[in-house]
Formats: structure tokens, sequence, C-alpha cells
């Protein structure tokens, strides 16, 4: 693997495992994406178990996930991760770079594709895929589609239904006729370009961890570049396509990788009822509740972060015998 360097962004609060290193990939349709890779040699695992691929959700970025990549090399795994198309240092759509925007989740098939193809095979096996939010849809997605590809798949709080009450046909009506309207490049009604760090930690629904949130705010502050704001007609009408077609249940009983799934307590963006649907009509999945946990358990508290972690240890045990 010789793709050319990339940048990463370092403050003094937020470490980056020993070993790290940035690169760029591009896509098949040409659309550069940031990699960050941590090879067993360059980590200093002797033995590793297998490897790690983290794959974040909307708006997030390699480097929000330092801790949890430390405690995965830790575990023994070496570790990989990129940024999707339209987030953190990966070439985004539109002029305006705060624009959450794809046309397809076709798109982010795309950019998994590209990785698992120029990226994982110098990893070693088993693979393990995490998974958070938009990540778990598209991680699903590929799942389906390369049942070789993972040993197993954890997923945080996937995207397989969003909390939106009884709106969510009004909603799913406005964003898909604005869509066809051609305002696909438009951000949704109320959006604007406001990212994480300018929402303060009393008003956001992310996390109950004011420390990991404001490690997260104080690495957008650092590289502006990597804020994102609110999401664009085109790109919801996209994650409901995407969301009915993977919540299909001859579509599920099709997946044959073991899933584990994890369902945050506390979560106001992700329907729960969605993930139980999900893990009943996946053939090999388990599910956990994180008691209390806001949408990202793993920027969540210690005790909350514990619980996630001791669900995650059991399952790859399972997993890998």
């Amino acid at each position: 693997m010789n793709n050319p360097p990339a940048p990463i962004v370092l403050i003094p609060e937020n470490p980056m495992p020993r070993g790290g290193a940035a690169s760029w990939i591009v896509a098949g349709d040409g659309t550069r994406l940031r990699v960050l890779t941590w090879t067993p040699e360059a980590a200093g695992i002797a033995t590793p178990r297998g490897t790690v691929f983290v794959f974040n959700g909307r708006t997030e970025f390699a480097e929000k996930y330092f801790e949890v990549i430390g405690e995965l090399i830790a575990r023994g795994f070496a570790v990989a991760t990129l940024d999707w198309r339209g987030q953190g240092l990966s070439d985004r759509a539109l002029d305006d770079p705060r624009k959450g925007h794809v046309r397809d989740f076709a798109e982010f098939d795309d950019d998994l594709a590209s990785f698992m193809a120029t990226v994982a095979p110098a990893f070693p096996k088993p693979w393990i895929a995490l998974a958070h939010s938009m990540g778990g849809n598209i991680l699903l997605r590929g799942t389906h589609d390369h049942p070789d590809w993972f040993s197993g798949v954890v997923l945080s709080a996937p995207m397989l239904g969003l909390r939106l009450g009884n709106a969510i046909t009004i909603i799913k009506g406005i964003v898909t006729t604005g869509t066809w309207a051609g305002l696909a490049g438009r951000y949704i009604p109320g959006g604007n370009g406001k990212a994480s760090d300018e929402t303060p930690f009393g008003e956001n629904i992310l996390t109950h961890d004011a420390r990991r949130y404001a490690i997260y705010q104080a690495l957008i502050r650092a590289e502006p570049k990597l804020g994102l704001g609110a999401t664009t007609f085109g790109w919801l009408a996209a994650g409901f396509r995407s969301i009915a077609k993977v919540m299909v249940p001859a579509w599920l009983g099709a997946v044959r990788t073991p899933i584990l799934i994890t369902v945050a307590g506390d979560d106001r963006l992700i329907d729960r009822a969605s993930l139980h649907l999900a893990a009943a009509g996946l053939p090999h999945a388990d599910l956990v509740t994180i008691e209390g946990s806001g949408h990202e358990v793993l920027i969540e508290t210690d005790e909350r972060r514990a619980e996630f972690w001791r669900a995650f240890d059991g399952f790859v045990a399972r997993v890998l015998g």
C-alpha cells in the first residue's frame, strides 16, 4: 500500500495512538478519500489478533476515534479507518463544504469497496468491522453484498431508522419532492453550516461526557475543514432510500455475517425500535442496549463505554473462537 501522505489533525488533549499514518486513496469515481492506518509493526503488536476497520458516522472524522483506536490496539488489533466522502478531510461534493451531501448511498458503497480493495489487503485477518450510525447503514449494505469481507461486524447505533415520530411521512415527502425539484444540494429546511464546535455541551444530543465532547469540538476548532453542518435535501432523501432498502425482511435475512448491534438507550437520533426489528431479521445478530447512552456511545461516559466494550469483547471472542 503506497498511497500519497495525508495530513493528521493533532491536539494535545487527543494524542494519536503510536504508529498512525495517513494517506489518500481514490474511489472509483475519482473522489479522494483520507485513510488512517495502524499496522501491527507500526503499532508495536507482535502477534496481532486480526484487524478492526473503523467506519464512522455522518459529520465524523478519523481523529475523533483516536481513543477507540488506542483501545483496539491494546486488545491486539491492527486498525484502519477512513473519512467518508463529504466529511473529514476527504473530498466534498459541493462548493459549500459545510453541506453534508451525497446523491445516493451507492457512492458510499464505492468508498467502502475502494477501501477494501486498496487498504484492507495489507492487514492481517480475521477482519472485524466497527461502524457507527451512518457507517452502520453503509456497512450493513457492504456485508450483504460481500459476505466474504468480515468475520464479524459491530454496529453502534446504526442508522436503520430515524427518530422523527409522526412527522416522518411528511419529512420524507418534502425531501423527496425537493430533490426531484432540483433542490438536492440545498440545506434541509432549518439547516445551516453550523458544526458541533458551535453547539454548547448543554445543548448537544450526542453524549453525556463533557470532556470527550470538548475534544470533539477542539478538533474542529483546530481544523475548521473537519466541520460539517446540516444535511442537504439530497443526502436525506438518499438516507431514507437506503434505510428502506436494508430494512426489507428478505434483504436482512440474506446477511450471513455475525453482527452485534448496540442500542443507545437515550438515543435522540435513531429509532431504537428499528434496531430491534433489524436484529430480529438478521440470521446471526446479537443486540445489546447501553442504558442511558446518548447516540454516540463511543464518546460517552466511562461507565457506558465500559458496557460497550464488554459487549464488544464478548462478541469478538465468540466470533474468533
